[in-house]
């Protein structure tokens, strides 16, 4: 067997392989032999028919695909104890160029080497902590919008004004049509914003009216023989209902808070609560960020695209499972199925250089559990998982538990030796932004 070697660029050593055509020989016999055991061919007993008859009897594909896997069982470390290297992270990517009979065997392998990582100053890292502060005009506009949560329309008989909704029928006259169209129905809300098409036809109107115009209907309208098409419309008020807001007494009860003080204090805590984990979530990727700046990586992309794949993987498993696909998921982010697969292989790339940069600042400074430390995380897995303690020292639970304090203890470590900035998160700053993440 030869093997000659390359060393490719980003921690990634190639392989070239080329495997004797008589060891491809004896290969191809040992399989036809062992698959002809359960092959009737006529006028020979199970095990014993030719070769020659055994390659028409048996699916060349087939028989290829064994001889495959056992050739590189047999090859495959034996050519990286040769070459002196050890895959890291990811088995090797293999490329198959060759395999016939009476050939030699070619492959191909790319290695993914231990990363190397180059620290920065990690001790001078720029980042912000969020603190959240959430202002009495917070807590009345959120009590407004509980108001309007738990609204009520009701029927008027008066004229449309803006915040009501109008029940109206629709006689359209599509252009190039002498007769009017299948009357429609629709209900229309008279509100600021992205307008409905025929706003300005109800607005002002009494129920029993009809106005005329002509209206450019969007492609997203809800009718389908409207989407998307211009028609001359007679509109017809039927009715108008306007929005009845709770008031102090039923808001109350709705909330179960026995005044206005203490619902304001309910709502106040609440606001705290979700701009305090919103802030930590900040807080934290502004640390995840510099650390990422701090350093330089090496690292194969075949152990990205590995654990990417693996990963993806398993998601798709656990979501057919529920009866759901990838595609249904990619939805939720407001993705295709294929935008979502590139943002899973690079948040992928993000975390796993992430975690080595962390290991990194772990082994320069030293950082580990105390024996106490590690007392302590082996009486809480027993105590969670149902185990001994003696069990508990020996489990895959305690490693994922340990692995977890050492990250915070270096994430404290981090904060001590930071430039830490403070910036205070208000509820309109979050808002603020999920809007520009729209």
């Amino acid at each position: 067997m030869q093997v000659t070697t390359e060393m490719l660029e980003n921690r990634t050593v190639a392989l070239q392989v080329e495997v004797e055509s008589e060891r491809v020989n004896r290969a191809f016999e040992r399989v036809y032999r062992q698959l002809g055991r359960y092959v009737e061919v006529p006028g020979f007993r199970p095990g014993k028919a030719p070769i020659g008859l055994l390659r028409q009897a048996l699916r060349e594909d087939y028989v290829r695909q064994q001889v495959l896997e056992q050739l590189l069982k047999e090859t495959m470390n034996d050519a990286l104890k040769q070459a002196q290297v050890e895959p890291y992270g990811a088995p090797p990517e293999l490329d198959v160029q060759q395999l016939e009979e009476g050939k030699p065997m070619l492959y191909s392998l790319k290695v993914p080497l231990e990363p190397a990582v180059e620290l920065g100053d990690y001790r001078a890292l720029k980042v912000t902590r969020f603190k959240p502060a959430v202002t009495d005009e917070d807590v009345e506009r959120q009590i407004e919008s509980l108001r309007r949560q738990h609204a009520r329309y009701q029927r008027v008989e008066r004229e449309a004004r803006p915040g009501d909704v109008v029940f109206v029928s629709i006689v359209p006259y599509f252009e190039g049509e002498s007769e009017p169209g299948e009357t429609r129905w629709d209900m229309v809300p008279v509100e600021e914003g992205e307008p409905h098409p025929l706003r300005e036809l109800v607005l002002g109107a009494g129920v029993g009216e009809t106005r005329e115009g002509t209206v450019q209907f969007p492609e997203n309208y809800a009718d389908p023989l409207l989407q998307g098409k211009r028609a001359r419309v007679q509109v017809t008020i039927r009715g108008v209902s306007e929005l009845v807001l709770p008031d102090d007494e039923e808001l109350l009860r709705l909330r179960q808070a026995e005044s206005m003080d203490a619902l304001r204090q309910q709502v106040r805590n609440e606001l705290e609560q979700e701009l305090t984990e919103y802030a930590e979530r900040l807080t934290r990727s502004s640390m995840r960020r510099a650390v990422l700046q701090a350093a330089k990586v090496e690292i194969s992309p075949v152990i990205i695209q590995s654990q990417a794949r693996d990963s993806l993987a398993a998601l798709s498993e656990q979501l057919r499972r529920g009866g759901y696909t990838l595609a249904d998921y990619a939805r939720g982010y407001q993705m295709s199925e294929e935008q979502f697969v590139d943002y899973w292989y690079g948040r992928t790339a993000s975390d796993i250089l992430y975690s080595l940069i962390i290991r990194a600042i772990q082994e320069r400074e030293g950082i580990q559990l105390t024996e106490e430390e590690r007392q302590q995380a082996i009486r809480k897995v027993a105590e969670e998982q149902g185990m001994t303690e003696e069990e508990a020292a020996q489990s895959e639970a305690l490693q994922t538990e340990l692995d977890s304090l050492v990250y915070e203890k270096t994430l404290q470590f981090l904060w001590s030796v930071a430039d830490v900035t403070e910036e205070e998160l208000s509820i309109q700053t979050t808002s603020e932004q999920s809007d520009n993440e729209e």
